[in-house]
């Protein structure tokens, strides 16, 4: 049980949040492979372009993390993320029946749209029930029930779309969802937070959050990162069977794309534990990025074990480095916890809108050369930002 200091209880809460964390992250992973290719033949379009539909997910995440922090000061982070996880829901669910390619593509938009509007608040919510001192912890966890969930997708979802269909795939993603947005609905209670913000927000507010230095510099720096790390498990079950000649009937393929994932949940354990003190975030985050960068040549070997090595260290970096991101604006003097939706929101925005081509430009380099020349390029991707990282001054004093 976490027991809070004033007595209250802020278990319920936490497993409400981290439950609908969870199925969340599953909608994210429904259209991965198998399930991409299976939508280009659907559809009749070429595989170099099975990445807009992941590329056309992130965009909207991206556009709508800034309206979500904002509409969560306005009108408080419980109705904005219950709001947000419902139209994921509903969005996931009638996708499958979508008649076009642009159909299709329009209601993976909508999907996104409620991701964003989920993602943010739902951080406020937590925010609002634990103290300062131990929001790094549970924001580790909060990422840790996305790589779960996640990563659970990735190991079973390719037996549902073998043995069903990548439709019922997104259609289960969709009502799993649904049924998580009820049971939060009914047992999030706002007023038994400990600090529950006041709701309003003034342009004056908006716009110092949003000029904030060092939340941008936060968020530039692990776009590459960002990007590469979303972008991966979408073709990891192909890059097991076509690249490393797995069997497409063995369950390998799975385990090597969720295994990405998966480990997300160590690096979410450890990013506190790393952190230790919140002055040295900067320094833990250019580590990450070097170490992100240099891990991703262990994909050009053909080897299985130097790929489930490469995908546990990139699960663990991603996790621990994204944590820490999500964390420091909630250690910021200049943010309080009304605002602190609005502060992750710009940091994830930035992340989302300066990443979301990746997934694109993987499926087409790997389309037109190969999965080797794609790894490259994503090195490429990863350590461009890493200057933001290196040459300013410290982003937490």
């Amino acid at each position: 049980m976490l027991v809070l200091g004033d007595g209250k209880r802020a278990d319920g809460v936490l497993f409400s949040v981290l439950s609908s964390r969870f199925t969340y992250a599953i909608n994210w992973y429904t259209t991965a492979s198998p399930a991409l290719s299976l939508i280009a033949l659907h559809y009749g379009i070429s595989s170099a372009y099975s990445g807009l539909t992941v590329s056309m997910f992130f965009l909207s995440v991206g556009i709508f993390q800034l309206p979500a922090g904002a509409l969560s000061s306005r009108f408080g982070p419980k109705r904005i993320a219950l709001d947000g996880l419902l139209l994921l829901s509903l969005s996931s669910i009638v996708t499958p029946f979508a008649p076009s390619f642009g159909i299709f593509l329009l209601f993976r938009f909508l999907a996104g749209m409620g991701a964003a509007l989920f993602f943010s608040p739902a951080l406020g919510i937590l925010s609002s029930f634990f103290a300062r001192d131990r929001r790094t912890g549970v924001f580790g966890l909060y990422n840790g029930a996305f790589s779960l969930g996640a990563g659970i997708t990735l190991l079973l979802w390719p037996a549902i779309t073998s043995s069903f269909s990548w439709q019922d795939g997104i259609l289960l993603g969709g009502v799993l969802s649904l049924a998580t947005y009820v049971y939060s609905y009914f047992t999030i209670d706002m007023d038994r937070a400990i600090e529950n913000p006041p709701t309003g927000i003034t342009t004056r507010e908006i716009s110092a959050v949003l000029r904030n230095r060092r939340v941008w510099i936060i968020a530039l720096g692990l776009v590459g990162i960002w990007g590469v790390y979303d972008a991966l498990p979408q073709y990891m079950n192909s890059y097991a069977t076509q690249y490393l000649g797995l069997s497409p009937h063995s369950i390998l393929p799975s385990v090597l794309a969720s295994l990405i994932l998966f480990m997300g949940l160590v690096g979410g354990i450890i990013s506190p534990i790393m952190q230790r003190n919140i002055s040295n975030a900067r320094t833990l985050l250019v580590v990450i990025v070097v170490l992100f960068t240099l891990a991703l040549p262990l994909f050009m070997i053909h080897s299985p074990l130097s790929a489930f090595a490469g995908s546990a260290a990139l699960a663990i970096l991603f996790t621990a480095g994204v944590t820490l991101t999500y964390a420091l604006p909630a250690h910021m003097s200049g943010v309080d916890v009304k605002n602190i939706p609005l502060a992750v929101s710009l940091v994830n925005s930035i992340q989302v809108l300066g990443g979301f081509w990746v997934a694109t430009l993987f499926g087409f380099v790997q389309f037109h050369f190969g999965f080797y020349w794609a790894f490259p390029a994503m090195m490429a991707v990863s350590a461009v930002f890493l200057p933001f990282y290196i040459f300013i001054p410290p982003v937490v004093k």
